[in-house]
């Protein structure tokens, strides 16, 4: 009889340690304070004040550094008198470590050398990534109503 408890324990030993969940390495990192929607919600706040400083700080981009981007989007809103008139987010998806937000963006602005101005009303993608510890714009692109003037409505963090 005791040489069956001496089986029996390293068996019980073996199933119960295979029934302890570990954490593994795909799973979720602690999601930052700010959600991804309040990103996108302050991003495009920043942009319908003019603030292209703060702006610059809710995206993630190699290809420009702040001075380039800043300066970029204030010829932009100049050459076009754009004004965001106003947004809305329309959807939120949230996946391990990235998030998708779709926000619909009202815009007011002129053509250059024209007199009358115009109004747009596009839909935005903006894809999240969380490369240092808080959620930041990767990429965005314009899905839906994206033939308006000020250089088709989007891309590269430019709502």
């Amino acid at each position: 009889m005791r040489k069956a408890y001496l089986f029996v324990l390293p068996l019980l030993l073996l199933f119960a340690s295979c029934a302890v969940p570990v954490r593994g390495s795909d799973q979720r990192r602690p999601q930052p304070k700010v959600s991804a929607t309040s990103v996108v919600i302050s991003f495009l706040e920043a942009l319908k004040e003019r603030d292209f400083e703060s702006a610059y700080d809710k995206i993630h981009i190699f290809s420009s550094d702040r001075e380039g981007y800043v300066s970029r989007f204030e010829l932009l809103y100049e050459r076009y008198d754009i004004r965001i008139v106003d947004y809305r987010v329309l959807a939120t998806q949230l996946f391990k470590d990235t998030a998708i937000v779709v926000a619909e963006v009202e815009v007011d602005y002129r053509e250059p050398g024209g007199d009358k101005r115009q109004r747009a009303r596009y839909t935005n993608r903006y894809d999240l990534s969380i490369p240092e510890n808080k959620w930041k714009i990767m990429k965005d692109e314009c899905i839906e109503n994206c033939s308006y003037g000020p250089e088709g409505g989007g891309g590269d963090g430019g709502g």
